[in-house]
Formats: C-alpha cells, sequence, structure tokens
C-alpha cells in the first residue's frame, strides 16, 4: 500500500515510485462513465463533474489540496470577475443599439457575412463572446431581413466568428484564462509565464481567424444553403404586403381606423390603405382615418393567421383570381345598381322616391301612410310573372310596391312553414340556380324591417346573416327558416336601430353580396387559410400563372403575394409573373388542398420516401387489385408531382407560445440622435419583435384657451422631429429591448420619475385587473394610478388585443393586462394582496431600465482595466476586480445585480476539471496518453507540427464531449507532459490548447452560442458536422503551421491575402448572380 502522506498534505515524497496500477485502471473507468453520462445529456455537467471529482478523491487518486486546486484557480476566479464586468457594459443598455449599428446595409450575401464576421470577430477578443452573441441575435434576424439575405447564410458564421475571435486575445474567452491560470500555477517559478501579455496568443490566433473567416465566407453557400432555397430570410418574409379588400359586409365599412379593430390584433399589421374611388395611396394612416367599402388593405405580419383575421373582419384576400375579377365585378355594380338608383330617384313614384333614397327609421318615412296588406287592390301592382322575378335584381325590387314584396314574403314564409305550392308560381330563377332573391320592407309598425332571403343553402349561412343585419343595425326580433329542394328560405323581422342610416337598396347590395356566389361564399369556397411556399424545381419553374390555366384545380389555391430570390414582393399583376426555383410563394389555399397535407418528412431530403411508402401500401392489397392499384398510383403520382412543385415552409416559431403584445408609445428626447432623420434612417423601423404602427406628431390646436395639445398622423417616411410620438406594438420583453434606444423615452417618463424610485429597483410588471377591484371602469388618471400604486400605465392588452390610446385615457375593464414600470414598494405591496386590485402579477425578466448616463463610466472602467493589466500593473484578476467595485460603487451595477452576474454552473463545472486533470497525472494515464501522442508526432516525422497537431485533435475530440474549458483543463496535464517528453516550449503548447478548445465547429453542443443561433437558424446537427467538420480540419492544419513558423509576420501575410481573394471573389460572385436575376 502505498504511502498515504501523499493523501494528506500533498507532499511528494511518495511521488517517485511508479502508481499502483488499479489507480489508472480505476481513473479511466471514472472518465469512461463521465464522458458517457456527458453524452447522454441526462444530467448537469456541473454534478457531473463533481461527482467525478468526489469519486477520484475517496479513492485516494488525489488529495484533498488537489480536489480544492480549481476553486482557487486565479484564471477562473478572473474569469467570473470578468462576468461582472461585462453586465456592467450590458446593463447600460447601449450595447444593444450601437452593436447593431456595426452592420450596415450590403448589398450582397457575402457583403453581409464580411459586416457581421469582421466586427463580431474584433469585439469577441475583449468582450466574453456569448454575452455579445446574446446581444447581436436578434439584432442580426430583423437585420437579415431587411437587406434580403438568408439566416441560414448569418447565423451559423455569427457564432463561428465568435468563436474565432475569442483565440485574438488571452482574454478572449473563459477557456483563455483557465488555460493561463494553470500554466501560470504549473511553472510558478517561470517568470515568463507570470502575467502574460494580453496578446500573447494574438501571433497564432490571427490567422486562424483569417482562415477560418476566408472558409466560411467561401464555403457557406455550398454546404449551408439547402436545395430550392432562394435568397430569402425568414424575416424578410414577415415584410410581404397582403392585399384585402373591404366588402360591404364588413364591420370596419364606414368607421374609422381606431373604431375598426383593425388594429388590435397582434401579429398583423395595417400599413398602408388605397382608396379605391381615387386610387390614392395613403400611408400615414391616422386612427381617425375611415374606411370605405372596396378600399384595399394592405396588412404585413403573422401570414399564416391572415385568412382567419379577413374572415373576422369581413375581409377578402386579394389573390390573382380576385385581381382579375375585381375591376369587373366593380364595373358591373356601377353599371346595374348605381344607374337604377339614379333612374328611380328621378321617377314619378310618389311614395317609393323617399322608399329608396330615405333610411328605414327617418322621420320622412315614418311619417307616410302605409297601404294596409288585405286591401283586395293590393297585391295587383305587378302581375304574377313579374313577381317571380321581384328580389332578384336590384331594378325588381326598387320597381316594386311595398304590397308586392310584402306578397312574395309572405308566400315564403308559407313556404317555409311545408307550402311550396303557394310560392312555387312566385319563384323564377333568372339566369342560374345560384341566384339568391333578396326582398327588403316594412310592415304596419314604420320601425319594422322585413327582410326575406333565398339562396343555396350552406353551413354557417344563418349565422352569416343575422351578423350582416346586426351591422347594419337591424335588432333582430323573430326570425323563420327552412331549407326547401338545396335552397335555404328565411324571414328576418327587425326593428331599425337608432344608429340605422341604411337605404333599402344598400341593405339589398350587402345582403345580396354577402349571400351571392362573390360574396362570402365565394371567399369560404375560396379558403380560409393562408400559407407560404417556396417554388421547388417543379414543373412551375419558367412559367406565368397565364400559362398554367389548371393552377386553381390542381392545387386548390390562388396566389396573394409572389417574393424573388431578390427579396422583390408582387402583389399585383401576379399572372405575369415568371417562376423561379426558390420563390416564395403566398397561396390563399381551400381545406382539401393537397397542399395542406404534410409530406414524409424526408421527402425533399430522400427522392425514394414515396416510392417505398407507396411499394409497401400496393404490397398490402389483394393481387385481384388492379384497378385500385391503378387508382392509387394515380393519385400517388399527382401528389407527388404537386410536392415537387411546391415545399409548403412551417409557421416560424421560437418554441415559446405567442405572447400578448402592447402597443407602447416612446417619445424623441429633444436634442437626441433620432431628430432630423427617418425611422429607417434611424434604424427604428424594423426592431427584433416590434413593429413600428404609426407616428403622431404633437401640435398646439389653434384658438384654444387654455392652450391644448393634439396630435397628427405623419407617414412613417417623414424625418422625425423632438417630441415626435411612436407606437410600437410588441410583446413586453420586447418593450423591455424597446427602452434601450438612445433618444427614445416612455411616453410616461415623467410619471416614472415621479415614482422616485431608483433605475436599479424599477422593472416592467405585467398585472391583471381583479374582476371586483376598485380599478374597473375608471381611467388611469382618475385612478390616481401613480399616487396610489406606486406604478405608470405604460401599455394596456385587453381580450386578446392591443388598445391604441393613451395610457391615462384608457378606462380599465375586468381582464386587462396592465404593462406597468414598478418599483419594490408596488411589488412588496401587492406581493400578498392579489384579491383587491389585481389578481396576478408577474415580473418581466432583465427589465430594469437602461442606465445610459453610466455608459462613459463603464467603459473608462473596463478599458483601464485592461491597460493596467498591459502595463503589468496589477494581475487581471485585480484590475477586473478594482473596476467590478467601482461599477457597483458608481451605480453601473446594483450589488444584486453583480452578484446574479456571475455565472456559477461554469465555476462548478470548471473548478472539480482540475481535480480530475490532477488524478490523470497522480494515476500516470496523464504520462501514458502523452506518451502515445508523442509516438504519432514522431511518426509523422514532421517534427514538433506533429505533436501539437496530435494534442490539438486529441482536444478538439475531448471538446466534443465536455465544455471547452473543462476539456482544456483535463487535457492540459497530458498535454504539458507530452511538451516536455517532446522538447516542445510549454507556453508553446499551452497556445495550441486554447486554439484548438476554442475550436467548438463540429456540434451544436460544443459551445453554448451554437446553441444559441441553432434554432433561429433553422440549423440541424447535421448542418453543424456537414460545415463544420471540414472547418475543423482547415483550421487543424492552419493552427499547427501558425505555431511552428517562426516568422509569424509572414503567416499573418499569406492568410490575409487568401481572405482578401475569396471576399472578392465570392461578392463579385454574388453581385453577378443578383444582376442576372434582376434581368
Amino acid at each position: 500500500m502505498l504511502d498515504q502522506h501523499r493523501y494528506l498534505d500533498g507532499t511528494d515524497d511518495a511521488t517517485e515510485a511508479p502508481p499502483p496500477k488499479w489507480e489508472a485502471v480505476y481513473t479511466v473507468i471514472v472518465l469512461v462513465l463521465t464522458f458517457g453520462t456527458l453524452i447522454l445529456d441526462k444530467v448537469g455537467t456541473d454534478s457531473v463533474m463533481l461527482t467525478a471529482l468526489t469519486a477520484l478523491y475517496l479513492a485516494r487518486i488525489i488529495d484533498i489540496k488537489e480536489a480544492l486546486a480549481g476553486f482557487s484557480s486565479s484564471g477562473l476566479l478572473t474569469v467570473l470577475v470578468l462576468f461582472v464586468v461585462a453586465e456592467g457594459l450590458n446593463k447600460t443598455g447601449a450595447l444593444n443599439w450601437y452593436v447593431g449599428k456595426l452592420f450596415g446595409r450590403p448589398s450582397t450575401p457575402a457583403g453581409a457575412q464580411i459586416r457581421v464576421m469582421a466586427p463580431i470577430m474584433a469585439l469577441s477578443g475583449f468582450i466574453n463572446d456569448t454575452p455579445l452573441v446574446t446581444v447581436a441575435l436578434p439584432v442580426l434576424i430583423q437585420w437579415a431581413g431587411r437587406v434580403k439575405v438568408p439566416l441560414r447564410l448569418i447565423l451559423m458564421p455569427l457564432s463561428f466568428a465568435a468563436l474565432l475571435g475569442g483565440v485574438f486575445t488571452i482574454i478572449g474567452t473563459s477557456t483563455n484564462l483557465i488555460v493561463v491560470g494553470l500554466l501560470t500555477d504549473a511553472y510558478p517559478d517561470e517568470e515568463r509565464y507570470q502575467n502574460l501579455s494580453l496578446f500573447a496568443l494574438t501571433p497564432y490566433g490571427i490567422p486562424v481567424g483569417f482562415i477560418g473567416m476566408a472558409y466560411v465566407i467561401l464555403m457557406s453557400p455550398l454546404l449551408l444553403m439547402r436545395k430550392d432555397q432562394g435568397v430569402l430570410s425568414s424575416s424578410s418574409e414577415d415584410e410581404i404586403l397582403l392585399g384585402a379588400r373591404l366588402t360591404q359586409w364588413s364591420p370596419a365599412a364606414g368607421r374609422s381606423i381606431k373604431r375598426s379593430g383593425l388594429r388590435d390584433t397582434g401579429g398583423i399589421y395595417l400599413v398602408s390603405v388605397m382608396r379605391k374611388a381615387t386610387g390614392n395611396v395613403h400611408t400615414a394612416v391616422s386612427p381617425d382615418f375611415v374606411l370605405e367599402v372596396d378600399d384595399i388593405l394592405y396588412f404585413t405580419g403573422l401570414i399564416e393567421s391572415f385568412g382567419e383575421f379577413c374572415e373576422e373582419h369581413g375581409l377578402e384576400v386579394i389573390t390573382n383570381e380576385v385581381e382579375l375579377s375585381m375591376d369587373r365585378s366593380s364595373d358591373i355594380f356601377l353599371d346595374n345598381a348605381q344607374p337604377a338608383l339614379l333612374k328611380t330617384l328621378s321617377a314619378s313614384h310618389d311614395q317609393e322616391d323617399t322608399d329608396i333614397d330615405t333610411p328605414l327609421n327617418s322621420p320622412a318615412r315614418r311619417s307616410r301612410t302605409v297601404p294596409h296588406l288585405s286591401s283586395p287592390t293590393s297585391a295587383q301592382h305587378i302581375a304574377p310573372k313579374e313577381l317571380a322575378n321581384l328580389g332578384f335584381t336590384l331594378d325588381s325590387l326598387l320597381g316594386s310596391t311595398v304590397q308586392d314584396r310584402m306578397r312574395v314574403i309572405f308566400n315564403m314564409q308559407d313556404a317555409i312553414r311545408g307550402d311550396w305550392q303557394a310560392y312555387a308560381p312566385l319563384w323564377n330563377v333568372p339566369s342560374s340556380g345560384e341566384s339568391s332573391r333578396v326582398l327588403v320592407s316594412n310592415q304596419d309598425d314604420h320601425d319594422l324591417v322585413v327582410v326575406a332571403i333565398d339562396t343555396l343553402d350552406r353551413p354557417g349561412l344563418l349565422l352569416d346573416i343575422s351578423k350582416c343585419l346586426s351591422r347594419l343595425h337591424l335588432d333582430l326580433h323573430h326570425t323563420e327558416a327552412a331549407v326547401r329542394h338545396s335552397r335555404s328560405l328565411s324571414i328576418w323581422r327587425c326593428e331599425a336601430s337608432s344608429g340605422m342610416d341604411k337605404s333599402m337598396a344598400e341593405i339589398w347590395s350587402v345582403i345580396q353580396a354577402l349571400v351571392s356566389t362573390s360574396g362570402a361564399e365565394a371567399m369560404r369556397q375560396r379558403g380560409l387559410q393562408v400559407l407560404r411556399a417556396r417554388v421547388c424545381n417543379g414543373h412551375l419553374v419558367g412559367k406565368t400563372l397565364d400559362e398554367i390555366p389548371d393552377f386553381r384545380k390542381k392545387y386548390k389555391a390562388a396566389i396573394v403575394a409572389i417574393q424573388k430570390a431578390d427579396g422583390r414582393v408582387y402583389s399585383q399583376s401576379l399572372s405575369k409573373v415568371v417562376f423561379d426555383a426558390g420563390d416564395l410563394l403566398v397561396l390563399q389555399v381551400n381545406e382539401d388542398s393537397p397542399l395542406c397535407k404534410s409530406p414524409p418528412g424526408d421527402f425533399y431530403t430522400d427522392s425514394s420516401t414515396t416510392r417505398s411508402s407507396y411499394n409497401s401500401f400496393r404490397n398490402t392489397l389483394p393481387d385481384d387489385s388492379s384497378a385500385i392499384d391503378a387508382d392509387v398510383e394515380i393519385a400517388k403520382e399527382r401528389s407527388t408531382s404537386i410536392l415537387n412543385d411546391l415545399e409548403v415552409l412551417k409557421p416560424r416559431s421560437d418554441g415559446s407560445e405567442a405572447q400578448r403584445e402592447f402597443l407602447t408609445a416612446m417619445q424623441v428626447e429633444k436634442s437626441s440622435g433620432l431628430s432630423g432623420k427617418t425611422a429607417a434612417q434611424a434604424g427604428i423601423d424594423k426592431l427584433p419583435g416590434l413593429f413600428l404602427v404609426s407616428i403622431d406628431r404633437p401640435h398646439t390646436l389653434p384658438d384654444s384657451s387654455p392652450p391644448m395639445e393634439s396630435y397628427t398622423t405623419i407617414p412613417l417616411t417623414d424625418v422625425l422631429s423632438d417630441g415626435d410620438v411612436l407606437w410600437f406594438s410588441g410583446s413586453a420583453n420586447a418593450v423591455r429591448n424597446l427602452r434601450k434606444i438612445p433618444g427614445l423615452c416612455l411616453l410616461e417618463s415623467d410619471e416614472v420619475m415621479k415614482m422616485g424610485e431608483k433605475a436599479h429597483d424599477r422593472r416592467l410588471v405585467e398585472a391583471v385587473v381583479s374582476r371586483n377591484g376598485p380599478l374597473v371602469g375608471k381611467t388611469v388618471k382618475e385612478l390616481k394610478f401613480r399616487s396610489c400604486y406606486g406604478a405608470a400605465v405604460i401599455a394596456v392588452h385587453r381580450e386578446g388585443r392591443r388598445v391604441h390610446e393613451l395610457p391615462g385615457n384608457i378606462k380599465l375593464q375586468a381582464g386587462d393586462v396592465l404593462l406597468l414600470e414598478a418599483g419594490k414598494s408596488f411589488l412588496g405591496a401587492n406581493r400578498n394582496r392579489y384579491d383587491t386590485g389585481f389578481t396576478l402579477i408577474a415580473e418581466v425578466e432583465d427589465s430594469s431600465p437602461p442606465r445610459f448616463r453610466m455608459l462613459f463610466p463603464a467603459v473608462v472602467l473596463t478599458i483601464g482595466a485592461y491597460v493596467c493589466y498591459m502595463l503589468k500593473l496589477s494581475s487581471l484578476f485585480g484590475t477586473a476586480m478594482t473596476a467590478a467595485i467601482l461599477m457597483v460603487a458608481c451605480g453601473v451595477l446594483s450589488e444584486a445585480e453583480a452578484r446574479s452576474a456571475i455565472q456559477w454552473h461554469i465555476y462548478l463545472t470548471i473548478a472539480p476539471a482540475f481535480g480530475v486533470g490532477q488524478a490523470l497525472i497522480n494515476s500516470g494515464v496523464a504520462g501514458a496518453i502523452a506518451t502515445f501522442l508523442v509516438k504519432i508526432g514522431t511518426a509523422m516525422g514532421i517534427g514538433s507540427a506533429g505533436l501539437l497537431g496530435a494534442v490539438y485533435l486529441a482536444t478538439v475530440l475531448m471538446s466534443q464531449v465536455v465544455a471547452n474549458n473543462a476539456a482544456a483543463a483535463l487535457i492540459f496535464p497530458i498535454a504539458m507532459d507530452a511538451a516536455a517528453q517532446g522538447g516542445i516550449d510549454p507556453l508553446l503548447m499551452a497556445c495550441g490548447i486554447m486554439l484548438a478548445a476554442s475550436a467548438a465547429f463540429m456540434t451544436p453542443f460544443g459551445y453554448q452560442t451554437n446553441l444559441m443561433v441553432m434554432g433561429p437558424g433553422g440549423y440541424s446537427t447535421g448542418d453543424y458536422l456537414l460545415f463544420g467538420t471540414p472547418m475543423q480540419i482547415v483550421l487543424l492544419f492552419t493552427s499547427t503551421i501558425a505555431l511552428v513558423v517562426p516568422a509569424w509576420w509572414l503567416v499573418w501575410l499569406i492568410s490575409f491575402a487568401v481572405l482578401v481573394l475569396v471576399c472578392v471573389l465570392r461578392v463579385l460572385q454574388d453581385t453577378k448572380k443578383m444582376r442576372s436575376k434582376r434581368i
């Protein structure tokens, strides 16, 4: 048994004797179990590493001092302190904004990649890569949409750029600091290893960064882009404008934007309105803008929800079919309805003149005497033959008397009650069986309006009619209906309400449009679902809609909009657009459309899928099923053909449930950098997760005493001025980021400042108004909300809709969700009294207000810490600790924020790795592996390059299993042993470990930034293997060459020349492609 003295006090008395073999076997077993558990990913990494450390300590392979060495490592403690410094920069709020400004507006995908990777690599050398990617990710998602570049070409390069930039300096990543700490502890007597220069890694990291960037720019179009994928980002699809026509039965017709509810639905945003009568396009759509029938409204937002939205609001989606028929239908209405009105108005019918033009409940109409229906001659005005056509056209209705209309209505009532013969002589469809009869009349009670409808039956017809009557301000009192010979007969007795101002002709036109085959039923037949599909290399390529006459029949769909590969969007003249592979189509589809069926999961990647699926089905049929087999073959080929033509895109999702949206008013501060710029120039028109709804400009009403302020809506393209109010729609989390834009402040900022709470203590809070609480039925001003509750109301969300109103003027209702800015006093006072004003209170995570005033001191302290370290005034731990303390003292961070900034799980993952690494040394495993690596390196016959390459490869493979910083701690003792055996400078070997541990490109699990971009970019694990493995091989050779070539400047020059050449070639290639596509 070995001397136990080694395990108790850490002395080296017994270290000269070779360790027993069981220690090596035991250590290997622990490592295998550790790696296996990590691969299964069922237990947290920190828990696994602590368990491994405990197992090795209990076996007395390491003593207590060695087991706890990692927890006091200067490198690891420096990492923790730098987390606090980085959080101080982040809390100023300006980092988000200025990072977004770095990217500019490139004209090609290659230019976009250069603009992203270059600044991210440079910043990553000095800022921790994880918060850097966290800040840049939402900015880039929206930015990629604006510059029309696929997210697949942007987000993985973003993560890789952060990793490449991390090897520019020894503070670029936590891994670098860990290795430097291990090197310092391993060689305490070597002066040159103590207080290494900030740029000790730079000679080797720069060429690696250049070659890595060149690889990404050169190979990403080949390896990252999927087949048939055009140059579109998923975000750019949100910019497609979808047109919808305001129908006659829409509840929004004749109402203002504010009262129409068109701006209340989350996820869909009204952009502009084209007035059908004049052709003018109104982009500055104020809340008081009044909509008219046949106006064309343009929306953007959630495409898949657009069909249901249009049905709810009585809008007709503008498709290629509607576009062709809209003008013709409009002409027919003008040719028939309007001349009939004019002709009747000038006729000599004394009573009917008033009956047509005057609203049914007007005083003039009520003063008129109505003939009694039982009069012997009352039904003799029109012969029965003419009565058979009454109500099918507007002319027939306007040319009839009250008695004629009521006679037909009474006979229809008999038919409803079972006597069809009484109604049959008065029913004669003039043209087709699909025509509808609508009769409108009044009875003895002058307020009573009777509407009779005879049309083809369909599901939901009576509900649609009742909704239509309600919108016409007709209060329903009685109805009776029946279906006879597939036709729906219904009679509706209504009272004209006080708000009813429609003429009989208008009532007929609206209801006729609703029930006719060109109205609501036609909309249902065309389908209510809207989806997105990408054109594949199928039968559509190279053709226009005019050349595909069976498009509707084959796909059971109509086209709403087309977005070409270069980002151009077509929503008009769709029949003339030539289809190309990769084009994005927005389609309105029927419920039975084959596009609504999901293809096999690997349909677009495995051409044999459908064949095998069909064969397996065929084999289950009996031998005499040739007829069935032929039908199945035809159906299969037709379905396969459709799926080969169009690939339906799934609705985009970030994996979370839809969040409620708030309309938040932000004001341009005085003398801010936003004044004098348009919203687009200032970069605030398309912010991540936010939509700029409108801009209101304040002005003083003339001749008002005292002076009263009002607001005028201006176009979104106008130049901003001080005091302008910008209305943004977004979730509470998006509003959190909105406050981090310099130059914008909450419109309610005065109320917020009067709260008297410190910025550190203020948070965004969502609060639900209690049903029986004191808030219901009162406005925020009447409640004196700030004084009573210690919080300011920023926005209100009501019953799934946004509320477009200044917060102080909103009358609160039960169930309203208030977005508040509140401090500790509000949260503390309401935490235990939900039953009073609020039923639920939830704090928005990380929502403290930005501290723009603290940006300068935060930057000065950060730079000062690095400069003092470079001047060797103190260790990096000392300078970073000083900066962190001063940040708390100056108010950049609160004490609680500084504590929460430390990522303890990283500490508990890395610290045990030190002890595990020491166990590899004590058990002899490290020496054995090092000897093996030396043999491999020697066998290559290329000197030290072979050994450095072998250690690099071993580090890369280990980092695919455990966290890269833990892998570096585990490989370090092995590498140092190999360096000693191979006669390599330990510093050079340490730099090789830093380069290898940061090369986490092969899997999404290699580094957390890879996981962060995986979902938004639509990547799979296979994408990382396909793209990252060749990159790993390229960087293996590059790193080895950079480490062994003494003339570092020569390696720099060559690598930079390669990068420039690749960038120029790619930019020229992309420019050429874009020009050819435009042509």
